[in-house]
């Protein structure tokens, strides 16, 4: 049986370039090789060289979600699906961002989404395209599989861990897939990554915080409130303007939670 392996100095860089976590997979299944794998995965090089050791059939999963703080867009091209016709259908502006050519002529679109846990999805915004958000992975650039290698295309975003935040409309339709909706729709969650002009940042930087600690807890409701100000405040609220409005809402949701 021919043997695809992936180099552990390959998934050394990218977990050092990148800074992302990631974990042995099968080339064949693209399963994890390990248990509990969100859990071990890491950057760590040392760690990563035992944790792929005894392995000889590998690739590597890279977790979504609020661990890497990313979430990845699956742009499927197979039985007669195009998810890639169906995704410029949508049109959405899309800034350049890192693209990840799949061995099945997919494409994987990487964004940043920092704590926002981003539900997975399959073909619920359209069919081809597949949403890996919170408790999802995806297959990371230079490993080998029997049926090809997953590529970076460097040509349309170089090799950077400087994601770009997931483009509002594409958030929207990730929080509220078409499988969930029902016409109950928060408003919030929908705007949950719009720009937040200057004489709106309080008021709106309160009902998100709101949101999120009816779905996170604490520490994580405060990891996302930190990313949305910094990326979607124009211009950012100060440090100890958000801590009061956090801490107010905490304990707000504290007493009537």
């Amino acid at each position: 049986m021919e043997k695809f392996e992936t180099n552990p100095e390959i998934a050394n860089f990218w977990a050092g370039k990148l800074g992302l976590k990631i974990f042995p997979t099968n080339p064949y299944t693209k399963a994890p090789c390990i248990s509990d794998p969100f859990s071990k995965a890491t950057n760590n090089g040392s760690e990563i060289d035992d944790l792929f050791r005894g392995f000889w059939k590998r690739c590597y999963g890279t977790p979504c979600g609020p661990i890497n703080g990313i979430t990845v867009f699956d742009l499927d091209r197979k039985k007669g699906v195009d998810g890639l016709k169906n995704f410029l259908e949508l049109e959405i502006e899309l800034p350049q961002a890192p693209i990840i050519s799949t061995p099945s002529g997919g494409f994987h679109v990487i964004f940043s989404s920092g704590q926002l846990e981003i539900p997975n999805s399959a073909g619920a915004i359209a069919p081809g395209i597949d949403v890996r958000g919170h408790g999802g992975y995806f297959i990371g650039p230079g490993s080998q599989t029997p049926y090809g290698e997953y590529t970076w295309e460097t040509k349309c975003f170089p090799v950077s861990k400087n994601f770009p935040l997931v483009p509002e409309k594409l958030a929207e339709l990730a929080l509220s897939p078409k499988r969930k909706r029902s016409g109950s729709k928060s408003r919030v969650s929908s705007e949950m990554l719009t720009e937040i002009p200057e004489g709106q940042r309080n008021c709106s930087m309160a009902s998100r915080i709101g949101y999120l600690l009816k779905k996170m807890d604490a520490d994580r409701a405060w990891k996302a409130a930190k990313h949305i100000n910094e990326n979607c405040c124009k211009p950012p609220l100060p440090q100890r303007e958000l801590e009061r409005t956090f801490c107010s809402i905490l304990k707000r949701e504290a007493r009537y939670g």
